[in-house]
């Protein structure tokens, strides 16, 4: 049995997500016959493809006779290093924010319209559809796309690229299959910070969950934002450009913090 994937095999299974993202809407989409409210749907549609996606994942291990552990990074990892890596990662979406703002300034067409209406699905509505689309769109990818980028896809680029260069591969590699030009220049920041804890801590749960509360996160504010202001933009909500000043300084202290806590205790 072989210990992981190489080069060659973590881009061939990249091609393979990309199957999968083009052929979950022809699968998804006989379901609106039988599902009309429309955040229940993409919930659904998301979970279903996060399924597939996972479905791919074990055949292509399978296939290969790839070590799971080996080529998942899927080891125990302290809680604290779950933590820190959790309390990191919201200010790492407002910084990136705030570093995309420009650019959204001169290039506003970068907001599509899908995007805007993900936003606007965030909206509050009944508990139970509510619960379900928000953690269809946080625990399902936190998931499957973990297991897909900081596992196989991370650890077959480590195979013949530094450990640096392997995560910004993964990052831009993780970046361009959000398809969606802005969600995902968003996710390769991300998806850098992602990757480092992946690596620091040689296990890929404080990524997963990072991710889940990265996404968690996302859902919930655009959905406060909007309940407290619904004439903002979807622009606004999605750069986080509608706090205070003193709110982005108090966030890049708890990421230093949570940054220098998680390699102190990856360290220990």
């Amino acid at each position: 049995m072989a210990s992981g994937p190489g080069l060659l095999a973590a881009l061939g299974f990249y091609l393979l997500l990309w199957v999968v993202i083009l052929f979950v809407p022809f699968v998804a989409a006989p379901l609106k016959h039988f599902i009309a409210d429309l955040q229940l749907f993409v919930g659904v549609a998301s979970l279903l493809q996060d399924l597939l996606m996972v479905l791919v994942l074990v055949a292509f291990i399978k296939l290969k006779g790839f070590a799971t552990a080996a080529t998942l990074g899927f080891k125990p990892a302290r809680f604290s290093l779950m933590l820190w890596g959790a309390l990191g990662v919201v200010p790492v979406g407002m910084m990136s924010g705030l570093l995309l703002w420009p650019l959204i300034e001169a290039l506003p067409w970068l907001i599509s319209k899908e995007l805007e209406l993900l936003v606007r699905l965030s909206r509050f509505s009944e508990l139970p559809i509510y619960l379900f689309y928000a953690l269809a769109l946080s625990v399902g990818p936190a998931i499957s796309e973990e297991l897909a980028f900081r596992g196989v896809i991370l650890q077959g680029l480590r195979s013949r690229l530094g450990a640096v260069s392997a995560v910004v591969v993964t990052s831009v590699l993780f970046g361009a299959i959000h398809v969606d030009v802005l969600q995902g220049l968003g996710a390769i920041v991300t998806g850098i910070y992602l990757g480092y804890l992946t690596v620091r801590s040689g296990s890929i749960l404080p990524a997963m969950v990072a991710h889940g509360v990265n996404n968690l996160w996302a859902t919930v504010e655009a959905s406060f934002l909007q309940a407290l202001n619904p004439q903002m933009s979807p622009r606004d909500i999605l750069l986080s450009v509608g706090y205070p000043v003193w709110v982005y300084g108090i966030a890049g202290v708890v990421l230093i913090v949570a940054i220098f806590s998680f390699h102190r205790a990856a360290r220990d």
